[in-house]
């Protein structure tokens, strides 16, 4: 993946931190978002530089992304009232940028974020006029990555804040590792299940 897509990534990621910081619910433990909201800005960017999603979008759920992903979002009335601006307003950020990557790294970007083939192959045809639909039917969906549990992401905090460059290498492993089983389709294995041996 090009150094221009790695960086559109990463501030994706950075994006959904600064969402967390702001109080947003996405299914993080309250400490935990506590945590990476005192992260200094330096911190911040550490946390989004690692090589794989911190986000989701429920992906691994692929009838609701076929049906979402479907021309029949096209009947969706044009006035609906954003109920989760911010996130809606990420969604439509992800979803643009990933519709890009997918079309130019299909394969770089589902070990990024972990998306299955049907899904890939329905981002890269989605029309551009019809993202901000999407965008807001995928919204309700955004959460911190359902695989990094509350024990991981204490470690990733963890491993940020000490400036722990050997930690943040094996997270960076094993997130790649666990968004490649989700775009074959296999389950991962919990991710507070590995050892993490300082």
């Amino acid at each position: 993946m090009s150094i221009t897509f790695r960086r559109d990534l990463a501030e994706l990621n950075g994006e959904f931190i600064g969402l967390v910081a702001e109080g947003l619910d996405l299914g993080l433990e309250a400490t935990v978002q506590q945590r990476i909201a005192a992260l200094d800005a330096a911190g911040r960017r550490t946390l989004a530089a690692v090589p794989f999603a911190l986000f989701g979008l429920g992906f691994e759920e692929e009838g609701a992304w076929t049906t979402l992903l479907s021309p029949c979002v096209r009947d969706l009335e044009p006035g609906y009232l954003a109920t989760r601006a911010p996130a809606e307003r990420f969604a439509l950020l992800a979803l643009s940028t990933l519709r890009t990557c997918v079309r130019m790294a299909s394969r770089s970007t589902s070990a990024w974020i972990g998306l299955p083939r049907a899904t890939r192959r329905g981002l890269a045809a989605l029309e551009i006029g019809l993202l901000p639909p999407v965008a807001a039917c995928a919204a309700p969906r955004l959460r911190a990555r359902r695989v990094l549990h509350v024990t991981t992401w204490a470690r990733l905090v963890d491993a940020v804040t000490e400036g722990d460059e050997r930690q943040l290498v094996i997270f960076a492993a094993l997130g790649r590792q666990w968004s490649i089983r989700r775009s074959l389709g296999i389950k991962a294995a919990t991710a507070g299940a590995h050892a993490f041996r300082r």
